[in-house]
């Protein structure tokens, strides 16, 4: 089935990347979308009353999420108790 050209833009803006770090998983977006709705989830996800897990995003468009002990550490190397 042929796909029109604005939705191959798309599937291509789409891509992102993530990776398994040691403490972490990195994720690259390339969608502004995708950026957006993570960024919204900081302020979901990092609330008071959820210690874990945490969201990181750093450098724009790069986005870091810790669990467990990496995300009480970085919690508090932020200044988040």
């Amino acid at each position: 089935m042929a796909r029109s050209r604005a939705a191959l833009r798309e599937a291509d803006e789409a891509r992102g990347t993530v990776r398994i770090e040691e403490e972490c998983l990195e994720l690259d977006m390339a969608s502004p979308r995708e950026i957006q709705v993570l960024r919204t989830w900081l302020g979901r996800v990092n609330g008071p009353a959820y210690p874990q897990p945490y969201l990181v995003e750093g450098p724009p468009g790069r986005f870091r999420l810790y669990v467990g002990e990496a995300a009480e550490r970085v919690r508090t190397q932020h200044g988040i108790v």
